[in-house]
């Protein structure tokens, strides 16, 4: 009967509690929890510490716990640890996952609530931490019950020493800044790369290592830890899958510029199908309302899409795609790795500690490089298309230049013979009227017929200082004066001297005018001013308020202006007043000044 009763206590013990106590070693650290544990899962979610303690545990041998999604369980750990020394024990657990959202501890006095839901305003350490503590000779069972409804339930529970655990995570916070400023180094480079490029490919990727940097900040803890309050943590935490879309959309974006899958009509459909999709699966993903993190098994062919476009674009002649493809490797295993976690179906994060960042900062260094590839490749094709174009600029101007050099000897050929033409044209009329005069008795009509001869000689002379003035001779208003007045003084026979005082040039347009009034008034003092000897001058110059003035004076008898109406002074005036749009003065006293001023 007392056997009996010894069996049955003895195996209700066992039910009842731990197989064995863990001893704990004060000069120990670093010890791997989870063996020396019992696990019971809660499979209802409602029950309490009470309740679990009547519950029967299941003896745990690995160190690593991974349920992967598991959104309506709760996990409750019982541990029992003791110190058979004579002095206290004062010992830091730790629960190594900052992404699970409630842990609670339980160690028979206090009740302490963890986790990315709820973060206690003295945390420190990036993962979960609880103080235990052990009298001499003391043992103690202490309760954990973890929840984790959005991602995946990974648990693992570590024995430190307080120190030795502050230098660990001192560490592994070193770690991600030299992480944090890798990465934003190279997005620093890629925005000045923008500003200088400003190309959309540079820009999709500037927005690529900025969720990239937002995704481990989260990833990590440490905006959780150092940003974020806890009701924003767990909104975050919610959106999960918000997050990951966010990480995903730009570098699609990347590829699609990248990669020009324009080119290729079924990849680019499929690529902008899941910028479509994407968002809307995060949005019935938040807080699990439609889909859990399983989804994220559509990744799959996404990143099997991603890389046969980077073979297809390679084979097209893009070769920047092979650095994209051997860079967007590391993403894909660390995007496999993260599903396999996710499903449960291997801890494989136990062998690949902080695979994450090792393949984000891997990527974004070797995408930088092939971006940096594609601006010497198209440096390249930007000197040879350079090249090209002036090599073809060079052909075009020499057959240009050829047809022109043929144009213009054409038309220096006929502007010879148009000029020929016109010479003997005007020789012929001369000659008609020089004929004209010898045969005429009348002494009025030659005079009258010398005078016309003279105008049309002003004509001749000027056109002759035009054609010479295209053959590099440059025009001369004193010598164009000079050739009317020579042609003049032949008719007459008397000593008159002329006298020139040309100070500014008058243009070409305004000389046949002027030449048509030197040969009139030059005419009329040849004619009307002297018996035998004289003097004319004629002068050009600017006065002091910029007027062009023309002058034409004599000292010869003058004659009085009232009683004269010649057709060479209507000429003159006519000339200066329509054609010159000038003033003109005449003094006919004391020999004959004309002034005429104009605008130029």
């Amino acid at each position: 009967m007392h056997r009996a009763v010894r069996i049955i206590f003895l195996s209700y013990f066992v039910l009842l509690s731990p197989v064995f106590a863990y001893v704990v070693d004060q000069d120990v650290s670093d010890v791997q929890l989870l063996p020396h544990c019992e696990t019971f899962f809660d499979a209802k979610n409602c029950l309490s510490l009470e309740d679990v303690k009547n519950k029967t545990f299941t003896k745990n041998t690995k160190s690593v716990l991974n349920f992967g999604i598991m959104p309506d369980k709760r996990l409750w750990i019982r541990c029992e640890l003791e110190n058979n020394t004579s002095k206290s024990i004062a010992k830091l657990l730790e629960y190594a996952n900052q992404e699970t959202e409630d842990i609670w501890f339980f160690d028979g006095v206090k009740k302490i609530h963890e986790g990315m839901f709820y973060h206690t305003k003295d945390r420190i350490f990036l993962n979960p931490t609880f103080k235990i503590s052990l009298k001499p000779f003391e043992k103690r069972i202490f309760y954990i019950k973890a929840y984790c409804k959005i991602s995946t339930f990974v648990a693992k529970f570590t024995l430190w020493n307080y120190e030795e655990y502050k230098d660990y995570d001192a560490s592994k916070k070193i770690y991600i800044l030299i992480f944090f400023i890798i990465i934003s180094t190279l997005l620093l480079y890629n925005i000045i790369l923008y500003f200088f490029i400003r190309e959309k490919v540079y820009l999709y990727y500037i927005l690529y290592i900025t969720a990239v940097i937002i995704f481990e900040s989260i990833y990590l803890g440490v905006a959780q830890l150092y940003f974020f309050p806890n009701w924003l943590s767990c909104l975050v935490t919610k959106a999960t899958m918000g997050y990951v879309v966010m990480l995903v959309v730009p570098m699609l974006l990347f590829t699609m510029e990248f990669l020009q899958t324009s080119r290729f009509q079924k990849i680019d459909f499929i690529l902008k199908s899941y910028l479509y999709i994407l968002p809307i699966v995060a949005l019935l993903s938040y807080n699990n309302l439609v889909f859990d993190l399983n989804i994220m098994l559509i990744f799959f062919p996404l990143a099997c899409v991603m890389i046969f476009a980077g073979f297809v674009a390679y084979k097209n002649g893009t070769t920047e795609a092979l650095i994209y493809l051997f860079g967007w490797t590391f993403v894909i295993v660390s995007l496999v790795l993260s599903i396999v976690q996710s499903l449960g179906w291997y801890n494989v994060f136990e062998l690949f500690n902080n695979v994450n960042e090792v393949a984000f900062a891997s990527e974004t260094f070797i995408f930088s490089i092939a971006l940096a590839y594609q601006i010497k490749r198209l440096n390249i094709q930007l000197a040879q298309f350079q090249e090209d174009e002036q090599r073809k600029l060079a052909l075009m101007v020499e057959s240009k230049t050829e047809e022109l050099q043929h144009y213009f000897a054409e038309k220096e050929l006929l502007y010879k013979e148009l000029q020929h033409r016109v010479k003997n044209n005007f020789a012929m009329v001369i000659s008609l009227i020089d004929l004209q005069i010898q045969n005429s008795k009348v002494t009025k009509v030659k005079y009258e017929l010398s005078t016309i001869r003279n105008r049309i000689n002003s004509f001749v002379k000027l056109y002759e200082l035009l054609h010479f003035s295209n053959n590099k001779i440059i025009f001369s208003t004193k010598h164009y004066f000079n050739q009317i007045v020579k042609n003049i003084s032949k008719n007459f026979k008397k000593n008159v001297d002329i006298i020139y005082k040309i100070d500014y040039e008058i243009s070409v347009d305004k000389s046949i005018y002027c030449g048509l009034i030197i040969n009139e008034l030059v005419t009329n003092s040849f004619k009307y001013a002297f018996n035998d000897d004289g003097v004319i001058a004629i002068l050009a110059y600017l006065d002091k308020e910029g007027m062009v003035c023309l002058c034409i004076e004599d000292n010869g008898v003058g004659f009085d202006i009232n009683c004269t109406h010649s057709l060479g002074l209507t000429i003159v005036k006519t000339l200066a007043v329509k054609q010159l749009k000038a003033n003109i003065d005449m003094k006919t006293k004391n020999g004959v000044k004309v002034t005429i001023k104009w605008r130029e």
